[in-house]
């Protein structure tokens, strides 16, 4: 179904009032008429053009990401409305639609938006945290996309596209520095390889590093900062078509993460509790810690890719991906915010992943366009961890030293057969029907056990797990768990198109995302076999019931696209992640499923070239979300006190870029500001780690020359320094203290690219 590009200009004004209250498209670069580019998605699994897909799909092109300095996709949160990318404590992405998400970092806890690599579902939220190297493009899809795409995207879905193979020669550099001893190399080569052109490579490196931007005022560190980076990168890809009808691409990465220290956090009240000797300490500033147990930091994240597409016929085609991944994560991370070893956890991670996925389409240019498809995914993830301390601590009837160590195994076997049909009742009307059939088989295999030492604290190996004469914790806890889940998920919409007014839709669909277990359990207190039980039976699946009413449209002969959507979601069986402490003075965790919430709200994206050198952007999005429901491990319904985390009411941004000829050159210049307002980043909503309601402001100058051989750019981001919470945790009831990670204060960076064919 076509969408019009044109729209006469007395509809400006009523497109800039509903843009202003309401979301899709995406940004784009000018061309050189003012126009817009055209931009193509993939969000259904098929090319459309952005406007002809009847759904929340934002875009943003390699030029977008350039101009609007784009890093990695945790900046992709500050130009696309009601979505919120950070990265957690352990290398961990934490991705929140439409405040639907997951912030547990441990491999038992599924994230609730989805990130594909070229279409590869990233089974961890570790190593989801994308660093922008050689991308074509990103699209964030928003609400549950459940019929069309693989496993856990009940919120959304975010695509990876990586360039491809190029048909003529291309070889690239882009070297850049700036504070924090920031330096950055990014390289490609692409072209053919084959006199024929049937055969095409491409290989691309990138070497990303930085100093910490915390201080550490810890007398014993060897090192005063904290969080630096030292990544390198390399993707390369083979592109073979011997004829019109067969394409197949070839893949493989590799990505490590080895710097001096891993992040710490800042404290933000007083000091833990438990220790006599520091409950009046005082808290930190923001980017000050005290860290004595950061040594360790290491994320490899590598696979390979086999992407087969075949045309049996002009209607009918076959696509086969298949892949293997491999993540693996050994990180120290200090939790009491003191120089004192008190709470140092120490995790050391191992997933392998392998998916299949195959696409069965059919359009042959009429009344119907179809889409079947299988999709098997496996997993296997091995992750020990424990908590270390040698610091005496006040349990109330006894001072100890507190120890735990445990190994989660694992496995999940997830299968599913989907479908959507789109069938065009008139020339102007489309109704689409989605179904989806999951079916996932989990496995806990589970080691643990609680040391409280009188003279010191002993840490055995995991296969010697029994605690010693005098715990409280007396059994060495061993489980094989394992649960089956299954979900139908549909999904409907129903779009218009017409010259006149653009595209308008109203979808349903339903997302799901698996139950599973508690990967903590015997950290809650479990001191008898029974207690242990009632902590291993499985949590519920998430379902989440999306209805969405949305428009977009192409304005002034395509020098305004506009898109808007009004939601409402009903999300059901949260679940949630917290800490507490045992009755007995120890350290516990809830991970439940803890009631009831509502999401709705509207967003507005627009892009416009005004005139050939200018070009403008605006996105919006209100967002309220609220619990219906929420029973607290008190049995105890607290959700009219509670707001659902990662969820501002509002957010947005506004950007220009101006480009002017200068003979020899074009200079340009863009400016960016974003919104967010007032948040919480845990369950509990502590008042410490409120965030209030900020604006970071970017801002760039750069030349390049006529024929885009070279570039020169200056690029500032977050200009007035502002400091922000992005993620933190709760542990006032054990060990006694509130935690925050923050934002990335001022940085900038010269740069120069230059192409040498």
């Amino acid at each position: 179904m076509a969408v019009p590009r044109r729209m006469t200009s007395a509809r400006w004004g009523l497109a800039l009032c509903l843009a202003c209250v309401v979301a899709p498209p995406a940004f784009a670069q000018t061309s050189g008429e003012g126009y817009l580019e055209e931009v193509v998605v993939t969000a259904r699994k098929r090319e459309e053009n952005l406007l002809d897909a009847p759904l929340s799909v934002s875009a943003l092109s390699a030029s977008d990401l350039a101009r609007m300095q784009i890093d990695d996709l945790g900046d992709v949160q500050n130009v696309v409305p009601n979505t919120s990318f950070n990265m957690g404590d352990a290398a961990n992405a934490i991705i929140y639609i439409r405040g639907v998400g997951q912030r547990d970092s441990l491999s038992f806890a599924d994230p609730g938006v989805g990130v594909y690599l070229d279409d590869v579902y990233l089974g961890r939220a570790q190593g989801s945290f994308l660093d922008v190297i050689d991308v074509q493009r990103v699209e964030v899809l928003r609400g549950p996309q459940g019929t069309l795409y693989g496993r856990n995207t009940i919120g959304g879905a975010i695509k990876y596209v990586s360039a491809t193979p190029s048909d003529v020669p291309l070889l690239e550099a882009d070297v850049s520095a700036g504070n924090y001893d920031e330096r950055r190399l990014k390289a490609t080569w692409s072209g053919p390889l084959s006199s024929s052109g049937s055969l095409a490579g491409r290989v691309s490196l990138a070497y990303i590093a930085h100093g910490g931007y915390n201080r550490n005022r810890f007398a014993g560190s060897t090192d005063r900062t904290d969080g630096d980076k030292d990544t390198l990168a390399w993707r390369a890809q083979l592109r073979y078509e011997p004829n019109e009808n067969l394409s197949i691409r070839v893949t493989a990465d590799r990505s490590v993460n080895e710097p001096k220290r891993s992040m710490t956090p800042v404290r933000v009240t007083g000091g833990p509790a438990l220790v006599t000797a520091t409950a009046d300490f005082l808290p930190r500033q923001p980017f000050d810690i005290e860290a004595d147990f950061n040594d360790v930091e290491r994320l490899v994240v590598e696979g390979a890719a086999a992407v087969v597409d075949y045309r049996l016929s002009d209607a009918l085609s076959l696509k086969s991906i298949t892949s293997i991944r491999r993540l693996e994560h050994a990180t120290h991370i200090d939790l009491d915010g003191t120089g004192l070893d008190i709470f140092g956890v120490h995790v050391d991670q191992d997933q392998d992943q392998f998916s299949q996925e195959l696409q069965l389409s059919y359009d042959a240019g009429g009344s119907m366009r179809a889409l079947l498809g299988a999709y098997y995914f496996s997993e296997d993830d091995v992750s020990p961890d424990g908590i270390s301390n040698s610091e005496p601590m006040n349990f109330g009837v006894f001072f100890s030293p507190y120890g735990t160590v445990s190994e989660n195994d694992q496995s999940v076997r997830a299968a599913a057969m989907f479908g959507e049909v789109s069938w065009q009742l008139t020339t102007r009307l489309e109704f689409t029907a989605g179904l989806r059939y999951t079916d996932e088989a989990k496995r806990l295999r589970r080691k643990a056990c609680q040391n409280f030492a009188i003279l010191g604290t002993v840490l055995p190996a995991i296969e010697e797990c029994n605690p010693p004469l005098g715990s409280s914790n007396p059994f060495a806890l061993s489980l094989d768990l394992d649960k089956d889940f299954s979900k139908v998920t549909p999904k409907l919409a129903l779009s218009y198109s017409s010259e006149q007014f653009g595209l308008a839709y109203f979808t349903y669909a339903r997302g799901f995302k698996s139950g599973g277990f508690d990967g903590r359990i015997g950290y809650n207190g479990a001191s008898d076999g029974s207690a242990v039980d009632t902590q291993a039976e499985p949590y519920d699946p998430e379902v989440a019931d999306t209805y969405e009413l949305g428009w977009k449209a192409s304005v002034s002969d395509g020098r305004l696209r506009v898109g808007t959507a009004l939601f409402y979601n009903d999300y059901q069986d949260l679940q949630l992640s917290s800490f507490s402490a045992t009755p007995q003075g120890g350290f516990a965790t809830v991970f439940t499923n803890a009631g009831e919430a509502e999401t709705y709200g509207v967003e507005a994206e627009l892009v416009a070239s005004p005139t050939q050198n200018l070009l403008m952007s605006l996105s919006l999005g209100y967002l309220k979300a609220e619990y219906s429901e929420f029973i607290n491990s008190q049995m105890q319904d607290v959700s009219g006190s509670l707001t659902p985390i990662n969820s501002p009411e509002l957010t947005g941004n506004f950007g220009l870029q101006y480009r002017q000829p200068l003979g020899f050159a074009w200079l340009e210049m863009g400016a960016d500001v974003s919104y967010r307002a007032a948040y919480h980043v845990e369950v509990n909503n502590l008042s410490a780690l409120k965030q209030g309601s900020f604006a970071l402001v970017n801002a760039s100058i750069g030349l390049e020359s006529n024929e885009g051989k070279w570039g020169v750019s200056l690029g500032v981001k977050n200009l007035t320094d502002e400091m922000y919470i992005t993620h933190g945790f709760d542990l006032t009831a054990f060990p006694g203290v509130g935690l925050a990670y923050y934002g990335e204060p001022r940085t900038y960076r010269l740069g120069v690219r230059y192409s040498f064919l």
